[in-house]
């Protein structure tokens, strides 16, 4: 664990000019209910951040990443570092094709700022001809059935995803109890996401968009803090994240018509144990991960990593067993995650980091 982690650095006043007015547009166009027809469809309830780290989504990665903060506010590691991250999430054989893309900045030793995008690409969808007749019209006569679809019209489904995350972070400490303990290091750090979505079917009559708000909190307790080197080799972590916080709806359109879709609060709680190994240089990180939309039973993670080079991760929740792993040396880290995604049934993600100092 780093001493920075721990110590107390210098504050920085971030240029509130740029943010300010844009929180308060985005604040605007979210919260402005468009006037439509009802629509019983689904609406795009995806978080902020698709790269996974195969931990099912429990626990964030020690490997600090440039998507990570969008879903888990926290510690974000050394001042003016830049991170590029770029994954590639393929989905059922090649039928849909996933890009992302984030890049985080730590302006200083208390602010990180990171802007993500994603690109989700389906082709190949065939306009099939409408049947004709009843069910036992088409079965008693084959005049009713539809032909074979060779040549038929092909759409495209564009999903366009686009955040930014702000977060900030503290430094207090818990207080002495008595004249024999000592006090205990604690960073506070809130985040605040601002997200826009976009749908269309190129070659179709269907579009959607939606813009809202995630936010994010967390607290991390240095129980293992040694004041004498100021270094902790246990820490435990406590983060809570809400999604869709404002009361807006998801703006949808077909052939023409207006519709919309009410968008659900969703919130996700998690806490992982931090646990170092001085004498082996590897550190084990245990916790779970409780969505709202999860079910009754939580997301586990499990994550050990050697000298800070190679991570090895596992984890499981309601639909599937995830695993992944990380090498990282200097500048540069790739990383391979193996799970069930929530965008469908993908199996594996591939993805890739540099990072600035």
């Amino acid at each position: 664990m780093d001493a920075a982690d721990a110590d107390t650095h210098s504050h920085a006043v971030f240029p509130g000019a740029l943010l300010v007015p844009l929180l308060i547009l985005i604040l605007l166009l979210a919260a402005a209910r468009p006037r439509g027809e009802e629509f019983s469809g689904e609406p795009f309830l995806l978080g902020s951040s698709v790269a996974d780290n195969g931990t099912s989504g429990a626990i964030p990665s020690r490997l600090y990443t440039a998507t990570q903060f969008l879903d888990f506010p926290a510690d974000f590691g050394d001042a003016n570092t830049l991170r590029l991250e770029l994954a590639d999430l393929p989905i059922f054989g090649d039928l849909s094709q996933s890009w992302d893309g984030a890049l985080g900045y730590s302006l200083d030793a208390k602010t990180h700022l990171s802007v993500y995008g994603q690109l989700v690409s389906t082709p190949d969808i065939p306009v099939l001809p409408l049947l004709r007749g009843s069910k036992e019209d088409r079965l008693n006569d084959p005049g009713f059935r539809p032909v074979a679809c060779d040549g038929c019209q092909e759409m495209r489904d564009m999903v366009y995803l686009v955040s930014m995350n702000f977060m900030r972070k503290y430094d207090t400490e818990f207080p002495r109890l008595d004249a024999f303990s000592r006090p205990i290091p604690i960073q506070l750090s809130a985040g605040l996401t601002a997200k826009y979505f976009y749908e269309e079917l190129e070659g179709g009559d269907y579009i959607a968009q939606n813009m809202n708000l995630d936010a994010g909190a967390c607290m991390k307790f240095f129980w293992g803090f040694n004041p004498s080197t100021g270094l902790s080799d246990r820490n435990i972590k406590i983060q809570f994240s809400g999604f869709e916080i404002l009361p807006t709806r998801q703006q949808s359109e077909f052939g023409g018509a207006q519709v919309y879709e009410k968008m659900d609060y969703r919130w996700r709680m998690s806490a992982n144990w931090e646990e170092g190994f001085p004498d082996l240089a590897s550190t084990v990180s245990a916790g779970f991960s409780q969505k709202s939309e999860g079910g009754n039973y939580p997301a586990v993670g499990l994550e050990w990593d050697l000298k800070e080079t190679l991570f090895l991760r596992a984890g499981m929740d309601r639909d599937f067993i995830s695993a992944g792993a990380s090498l990282a040396w200097r500048w540069a880290s790739v990383h391979y995650a193996f799970r069930y995604h929530e965008l469908a049934s993908s199996l594996y993600q591939v993805s890739c980091q540099v990072q600035v100092p």
